[in-house]
């Protein structure tokens, strides 16, 4: 797991304008808890607590946002990302550099 300094660090980086979602990564934490996977999981996954998500699904529960939000899934994997959470497209990790700016 990235340390605190080196998810700030990436997350002052990539941002070149305000995200689409405003949460915490304990909003992040906080869904995870509640949230249940059913049926196959979505190309971009997140990886919290050792559980696979679907990252669109997860940021708009944690940002306690409405599902016909405009964020796309891979907007999704970077504000995850930002927050130090591991990222997975189609299972493979994708390391912060190789996501979409």
């Amino acid at each position: 797991m990235p340390d605190r300094r080196q998810v700030e660090r990436r997350g002052g980086e990539r941002r070149k304008s305000r995200p689409k979602i405003l949460t915490t990564r304990d909003d992040v934490l906080n869904a995870a808890k509640v949230l249940e996977v059913k049926g196959p999981l979505t190309d971009w996954t997140a990886l919290v607590e050792d559980r696979e998500f679907p990252a669109r699904t997860l940021l708009l529960r944690a940002a306690k946002a409405i599902e016909s939000n405009s964020l796309t899934s891979e907007e999704a994997a970077v504000i995850l990302s930002d927050l130090g959470f591991e990222v997975r497209y189609k299972g493979a990790t994708i390391p912060w550099e190789d996501l979409p700016a």
